[in-house]
C-alpha cells in the first residue's frame, strides 16, 4: 500500500471498511461483494463502499490493489 492511499484511509471514517475490503482481496475472498469490470482494462476490477472505490488487478500470483480513492479521483490515477 503506497504512502498516498495509507493517509486518505487513516483519515477516512470508512476506515475498518476499506481495510476489510483490501484484506478480503488480498485473500481473494471476494463472493460477498460486487465487483465490476474496469472497461479498456484487461485485468482490473473495483469494488465500491459509497463514494470511495478500491480498483484491483487480478493476477496468476494474486491480486494487487492498484488505488485506493473517492469515486470523483480514483480513475484520474490509472
Amino acid at each position: 500500500m503506497t504512502k498516498k492511499w495509507q493517509k486518505y484511509i487513516d483519515k477516512n471514517p470508512l476506515k475498518k471498511e476499506i481495510l476489510k475490503i483490501i484484506k478480503d482481496i488480498a485473500k481473494d475472498n471476494l463472493a460477498s461483494y460486487k465487483i465490476k469490470k474496469l472497461k479498456g482494462y484487461e485485468d482490473y476490477y473495483r469494488i465500491r463502499k459509497g463514494k470511495i472505490r478500491v480498483v484491483f488487478r487480478k493476477a496468476f500470483d494474486g491480486n494487487e490493489i492498484v488505488a485506493v480513492d473517492t469515486r470523483w479521483n480514483i480513475y484520474k490515477d490509472l
